[in-house]
């Protein structure tokens, strides 16, 4: 089922009612032109221009993903929109650890991901998804736009639609078990993986490679020849 709202604070917020109002099929995707309140990674703010962008949660129920697994909602999610989005862009498109898509030096895309677990086991998730898609100004340079970038504007049911069928193929692969399949997929996209680059954690500045993620999806750098890993707020990206 496919709902559309003209304006709400956060679509996730919006399927979050849902689910403890009534059930829900998996697959429900609620998609809005504009957010006032939407949310992004570590409780940042996701601001859009109303009718620019794409954003839109979809339901999931992965009872077969244990609560460390989360992350892997994170990973397909990144890698259906990087698939959607590379044809349309001449630059390479990467996913940032944990969770934000770019072009080059510039974010185009988030992702917020939450779960419910009960008995051992995440019965529902909500994937949020924001893609800066028509708007052509934004106030933070470190953003960009598929308009900016490929210097055209695209049609925003048509993005979603590739985005759902690019997740459908991604989700089917880790019903399947296949999660060494997508982090293989994962690391060819990964962000600054296996370069050297300026990172920032409580005891100041050092210089790292990313290896990747663990099992848990917190990052792995190479430091000194000692293997570290961070979660989400312990780890800042620098240069």
């Amino acid at each position: 089922m496919l709902e559309f709202l003209p304006e709400c604070h956060s679509t996730n917020e919006e399927v979050l009612l849902r689910i403890r109002r009534k059930v829900l099929n998996e697959g429900y995707i609620l998609h809005t032109g504009h957010q006032i309140a939407g949310k992004g990674q570590r409780g940042n703010a996701w601001l859009s221009e109303p009718g620019k962008n794409l954003l839109f949660s979809i339901y999931l129920t992965p009872k077969m993903l244990l609560p460390k697994q989360a992350f892997l909602l994170n990973i397909i999610s990144g890698l259906a929109v990087v698939d959607a989005l590379s044809p349309a862009i001449s630059d390479t498109v990467e996913l940032k650890w944990p969770n934000d898509v770019y072009v080059g030096d510039r974010k185009i895309s988030g992702i917020l991901v939450e779960t419910m677990i009960e008995g051992g086991v995440i019965v529902d998730a909500v994937v949020g998804i924001g893609v800066n898609v028509n708007q052509s100004y934004f106030s933070l340079t470190s953003a960009t736009s598929m308009l900016m970038e490929s210097g055209s504007t695209h049609d925003l049911e048509e993005l979603l639609e590739q985005i759902v069928l690019q997740m459908e193929k991604y989700y089917l692969k880790l019903k399947s078990g296949d999660a060494k399949g997508i982090i293989d997929a994962y690391y060819k996209v990964m962000r600054w993986r296996g370069e050297i680059h300026s990172f920032q954690d409580k005891e100041g500045i050092f210089e790292g490679e990313i290896i990747g993620v663990d099992d848990t999806g917190r990052l792995t750098v190479k430091t000194n020849n000692t293997v570290r890993s961070f979660d989400v707020k312990e780890i800042a990206f620098l240069y």
